[in-house]
C-alpha cells in the first residue's frame, strides 16, 4: 500500500461545500484490494481494542457502531484508513467528523477524503493512518500498536499546538466569521489580515493595525512605562534599572526586601522571580534575569494577589485574579509526584486544548523550588501550598478567576487612564493588590507592568467566574457597526471564454474610477500593472489580490486546476459567472466525464452570498441545470433570445442579457434595454466572432449588477476594449505582417476550435496555414480531435511540440494530432516541427500575399514577439529599400 498524492484543500471544492478543509489522499492499496477486512484474520478485533471509540463512528448505517460493523462485515482498506485519521485527529483534541472513500477508474486506487483542523496535522494524520492500517492488518502486538498509536497521538498534539492560532488569536478570528468578515492568514504564526483590499485590517495576536510602535515600545521598556505611569499619578513599586551586578545591593538596600527582579524588556513571565528576601536568592534572580536582557528591574514586592485589566480602546473590559501554578502538600508525596496528581485533573489538556494547562518542570519550576531550599524529591507538609511559577500565566499552568464585576470604580478610572498615558488601543494591565473591590490608590496596591500584547485566554475561559468575550471590543474597534470589510469579488469560470471576460469586467470596472485587481491565466493584475506573470487562475492569486491594500473590485478568473488542487481561494463571492463547459482536461485528478467537470466548475455558483447572483449561460444545459444547487439569484445570458429557458426566467421577473437584432441587450421582466449594437463593440470584430459575443453577454449582465454601473458606463466599457496583444493576449489577436495575416489564438480544446473555425471561415484568405500542438495531459481521443479540428479549417499544417510533454514520450502527441488531422483530410499538407519557435519562424518565413498564418502557441507571449520582431525586420527592410528624396 503507497500514498500516490496528497494535497489539502482550503477552501469549498469538489467534495464538499460545507467542510472547506479537507485532505485528499490518492492511496494505492496494493494487495489490500484482493483482501477487504473480514478476510484479514483478527482485524476487527485488533482494531476495536486499539481504538475503542471508532465505536461512535455511525458510517452508512447511521448508527452508533455501524462503521465497525463494516469492518466484521468486510470492507476496503482506503475506508477503514479514512475512519482512522478523523479518530485520531480526534483523540489529539482535533474533533472533526467528515469522510468519504472513492474508486478512481483504475482498480485498486482510491481517493480517501476526510476533514482536518490544522493542515500539517491533517498531512500527518494520512501518512501515519496508513502506516496503522498496516500494521494491524500485519498482525503486530497489541504493545507495539499501542505504542505506535499513542505516539502519533502525541505527535499530532504536538503539531497543533506549533501550526495553530493561540487562543487570543483564534478567538478575534472567531468572531470576525461569526460577523461574516473574511481572514487570511498572512505567515504561520499569528499575523492575520480581516477583510479583504482596501478594507482591510491585520492583527497579530492582540496587537493591531491601531497599535502605535511608540507605544509598544514604551510598553516593553517596564523602567520608562513605570516611571512614565509614577510621573502621571499611578501607584507603582518604587524601583532601579541596573545593569551591572554591582548595583545589584545598593539597590536592594535602597528599597528593602521583599523585592522583584525583572529583565527590562522580556514578555509571558521569562526571567521574572519575585518575593526575594535574601541577596543570595537576588542573585540567582539577577543571573537568570539577564539571560533575557541587558538590563535589569530590581523594584519591591508588593503585597497582595496578582491581577490582570484588559482596557480594549480605552475602556475597561475584563479583570482577572491570576494565581501562579501551584501544589498542595500532603504530608507523604514528593514534589513531583504532587505535579503529576495536579496534572491528572481532566480540566488540564496539553497547550490550549482545555481551560487549564498541564504543569510542566522546566527550568523556572526548578529555579523556583530552588529558591526555596526544595527539589523535585522534597516531601511537603500537610496543606502546604509551594507555588512552581515565578509568574502567574494560564499557559504555564496558572489559573484564573473572573473579577470583572467586583471592580472599583476609582480603579476602573485607573486602568482605562493608564492605557491612555502608554498609548495603547489594546492594554493588559498587571496590579498586585489586596483586592479590586477597593481603590487601589488606598488598598496598598500598585501597577507593576503594561503588557502592548495581553493574553485573552484567562479572560475567555476563566478556571472560576464568568467568561468574557473580550474579542468582541476589538472587532468592533477595527470595524464599528456599518464599516464595510469585503470588495465586491467578481469569479469567472467556465471551460472558454474565462480570460476575456474577466479581462473585459475589469476594463468596464477600471473606466468608472475603481481600482480593480484581477487574475487571469497572464497574469496578476493590479489596475494597469502586471504584478506576476504566468498562469494565475488559482487560490494562491486569488488571495494576492485580496491581500492588495488598494484594490477596490476583485475580478477573479477560477480556473479547475486550483479548485481541485486546493479549493476556492476565497470563503465567497458577489458574482459567480459561469461561461461554459464542454470536453477539457477530462481525464485528469479522476474527473473523467463533462457531468464530473460541471460539478467542478459550479462550486463558484455554490458559493455565491445568497445576496448576490450567479451569472449562467442559458445555451449550454450543464450550466443552466447549476441552478438546481443555488441559493443566490440567478441572471442569465443567451444568443438566442427565443431560448425557453430565457423567456420563462424573464417572466418570473428575473434579469438576462441576450443577443437580439444586433444588439447586446438586457432583458429585466417585459422590458428589453438595448445596451450596444455588436458592430459598434471591436471585441465581437463585427459581430464575425460569435464567442466573443457571448462574452460580451456575460461581461454586461455581470456590470449591470454590480451596484454602481449605469448602461452607459457599460457601453463605453464594449466601446472602449479593443482585442489586442497588449489587452487581449492569445485571444483572437490578428496581426498584419507585410502582405499577409497573423491570427494567434489560445484555442485547445474541441470547442474553442469548433469556435476559432467558424471565425477563420469568415475571413477571405483563401490560404489557411496552421501551428498546433497538442497537450500532453489530455486524453488521446482530445488530442485527436484537436487533429480533426484543424484539419477542416486549415489548408495546411504545421505540428508542434509542448515545451512540457506531461507525462508522454518525445513526438507522442504529435503522432495523435497526425492521426487526427488524416482521418479528416488524408490529402493536407502537414509538417511536423517539434521545436515551436522553429515552427513559428517557418510560418511566417513561408507566408505569402494574402495568407492566413493562424497560431495556436504553447507560450503566448513568445509567439507575439516572435511575429513582432519578425514584422519590425520586415518594416525595416522596406525602409531600407524605399527612395529616400534629396533634401539638396
Amino acid at each position: 500500500m503507497k500514498i500516490l498524492e496528497l494535497r489539502a484543500l482550503r477552501g469549498a471544492n469538489y467534495w464538499s461545500n460545507r467542510w472547506k478543509k479537507l485532505i485528499v489522499m490518492k492511496l494505492d492499496i496494493g494487495e489490500y484490494e484482493n483482501k477487504p477486512s473480514d478476510t484479514i484474520p483478527g482485524f476487527t478485533e485488533k482494531l476495536k481494542e486499539l481504538i475503542p471509540s471508532l465505536q461512535t463512528h455511525t458510517c452508512s448505517y447511521g448508527y452508533e457502531g455501524g462503521f465497525l460493523q463494516r469492518v466484521s462485515e468486510g470492507t476496503w482498506a482506503g475506508h477503514i484508513v479514512e475512519h482512522i485519521a478523523l479518530e485520531m485527529q480526534t483523540l489529539a483534541g482535533m474533533d472533526t467528523g467528515f469522510g468519504r472513500t472513492r474508486e478512481t477508474n483504475v482498480e485498486g486506487i482510491y481517493n480517501v477524503i476526510f476533514s482536518y483542523i490544522e493542515e500539517k496535522a491533517g498531512i500527518y494524520t494520512a501518512e501515519e493512518s496508513v502506516k496503522l492500517f498496516i500494521a494491524i492488518a500485519e498482525g503486530k502486538p497489541a504493545e507495539e500498536l499501542n505504542k505506535q498509536l499513542s505516539d502519533n497521538i502525541q505527535k499530532l498534539r504536538e503539531i497543533r499546538e506549533k501550526v495553530r492560532f493561540g487562543p487570543s488569536t483564534g478567538s478575534i478570528i472567531e468572531e470576525a466569521e461569526n460577523r461574516g468578515i473574511p481572514h487570511i492568514r498572512l505567515n504561520d504564526q499569528s499575523l492575520v489580515q480581516l477583510g479583504y483590499g482596501v478594507y482591510q485590517k491585520i492583527i497579530q495576536a492582540t496587537m493591531t493595525c491601531k497599535t502605535g510602535y511608540i507605544a509598544t515600545d514604551i510598553a516593553s521598556d517596564k523602567n520608562l512605562s513605570k516611571n512614565l505611569l509614577a510621573g502621571m499619578g499611578v501607584p507603582v513599586p518604587k524601583g532601579f534599572k541596573i545593569y551591572d551586578f554591582e548595583e545589584l545591593e545598593d539597590s536592594i538596600n535602597s528599597i528593602g526586601y521583599p523585592v522583584a527582579i525583572k529583565p527590562l524588556d522580556s514578555n509571558h513571565g521569562k526571567g521574572i522571580s519575585a518575593n526575594i528576601n535574601s541577596f543570595e536568592d537576588a542573585k540567582k534572580a539577577f543571573e537568570s534575569a539577564k539571560n533575557y536582557s541587558r538590563a535589569v528591574i530590581v523594584e519591591k514586592s508588593l503585597k497582595g494577589n496578582d491581577f490582570r485589566a484588559l482596557v480594549i480602546n480605552n475602556k475597561l473590559i475584563a479583570v482577572a485574579e491570576r494565581t501562579p501554578a501551584f501544589i498542595k502538600g500532603d504530608g507523604v508525596s514528593t514534589v513531583k509526584q504532587l505535579i503529576e496528581n495536579v496534572n491528572t485533573d481532566p480540566r488540564r489538556g496539553y497547550g490550549h486544548e482545555k481551560i487549564l494547562t498541564q504543569i510542566t518542570i522546566d527550568n523556572m519550576t526548578e529555579r523556583v523550588l530552588e529558591l526555596k531550599g526544595y527539589n523535585l524529591e522534597t516531601v511537603l507538609k500537610k496543606d502546604e501550598i509551594c507555588f512552581l511559577k515565578s509568574t502567574a500565566n494560564i499557559s504555564t499552568g496558572g489559573t484564573a478567576i473572573d473579577r470583572t464585576d467586583e471592580v472599583h470604580p476609582d480603579n476602573i478610572f485607573l486602568f482605562e487612564r493608564i492605557a491612555r498615558i502608554i498609548g495603547l488601543d489594546i492594554a493588559g494591565i498587571d496590579v498586585v493588590a489586596p483586592d479590586v473591590s477597593t481603590s487601589i490608590l488606598k488598598n496598598g496596591g500598585g501597577v507593576v507592568e503594561v503588557n502592548a500584547a495581553p493574553g485573552f485566554r484567562m479572560h475567555l475561559a476563566p478556571s472560576e467566574g464568568l467568561p468574557r468575550n473580550v474579542a468582541e471590543p476589538v472587532v468592533n474597534m477595527l470595524f464599528p457597526p456599518g464599516e464595510k470589510f469585503r470588495i465586491p469579488l467578481i469569479a469567472v469560470t467556465g471551460t472558454n471564454g474565462k480570460t476575456t471576460t474577466t479581462r473585459l469586467i475589469a476594463h468596464i470596472m477600471k473606466n468608472i474610477g475603481k481600482n480593480v485587481g484581477f487574475t487571469t491565466t497572464e497574469g496578476v493584475y493590479i489596475g494597469n500593472k502586471m504584478i506576476q506573470a504566468g498562469d494565475n487562475t488559482g487560490p494562491v492569486s486569488a488571495q494576492m489580490v485580496l491581500r492588495d491594500p488598494t484594490v477596490e473590485i476583485a475580478v477573479l478568473e477560477t480556473a479547475r486546476g486550483g479548485l481541485l488542487r486546493a479549493g476556492l481561494g476565497f470563503d465567497g463571492c458577489d458574482i459567480g459567472v459561469v461561461m461554459n463547459v464542454t470536453a477539457d482536461h477530462l481525464g485528469l485528478k479522476d474527473i473523467n466525464s463533462l457531468e464530473e467537470m460541471a460539478r467542478v466548475k459550479s462550486i463558484v455558483p455554490e458559493n455565491v452570498f445568497k445576496s448576490g447572483y450567479a451569472v449562467l449561460n442559458a445555451d449550454d444545459k450543464l450550466v443552466l441545470n447549476m441552478r438546481e444547487r443555488l441559493s443566490c439569484n440567478v441572471a442569465l445570458f443567451s444568443m438566442d433570445e427565443n431560448n425557453p429557458e430565457i423567456k420563462k426566467h424573464i417572466r418570473k421577473g428575473g434579469i438576462a442579457c441576450v443577443y437580439e437584432h444586433n444588439f447586446i441587450t438586457l432583458l429585466k421582466g417585459q422590458w428589453k434595454l438595448r445596451v450596444e449594437k455588436v458592430i459598434n463593440i471591436p471585441l465581437t470584430f463585427g459581430g464575425k466572432a460569435a464567442f466573443m459575443i457571448q462574452n460580451v453577454l456575460a461581461a454586461t449582465l455581470s456590470s449591470y449588477i454590480l451596484h454602481g454601473v449605469s448602461i452607459e458606463d457599460i457601453k463605453f466599457g464594449l466601446s472602449s476594449f479593443v482585442p489586442s496583444v497588449t489587452q487581449t493576449p492569445g485571444r483572437l489577436n490578428l496581426i498584419d505582417v507585410g502582405n499577409f495575416t497573423v491570427l494567434i489564438d489560445f484555442a485547445h480544446n474541441p470547442a474553442g476550435m469548433e469556435a476559432l473555425s467558424k471565425f477563420v471561415e469568415k475571413l477571405p484568405n483563401k490560404v489557411k496555414t496552421g501551428v498546433i500542438g497538442g497537450t500532453g495531459d489530455r486524453r488521446d481521443e482530445d488530442i485527436r480531435n484537436l487533429g480533426k479540428s484543424a484539419a477542416k479549417m486549415l489548408t495546411n499544417i504545421i505540428i508542434r511540440e509542448d515545451e512540457s510533454l506531461r507525462g508522454r514520450k518525445e513526438g507522442e502527441v504529435n503522432k495523435i494530432v497526425l492521426e487526427g488531422v488524416r482521418s479528416e483530410k488524408p490529402d493536407v499538407t502537414v509538417k511536423i516541427i517539434e521545436d515551436e519557435v522553429k515552427a513559428i519562424n517557418f510560418g511566417l518565413k513561408n507566408a505569402k500575399k494574402d495568407d492566413l498564418l493562424v497560431i495556436l502557441p504553447d507560450n503566448i507571449p513568445r509567439a507575439i514577439e516572435i511575429v513582432n520582431k519578425f514584422r519590425d525586420k520586415l518594416n525595416e527592410v522596406k525602409i531600407e529599400h524605399s527612395d529616400i528624396p534629396n533634401m539638396n
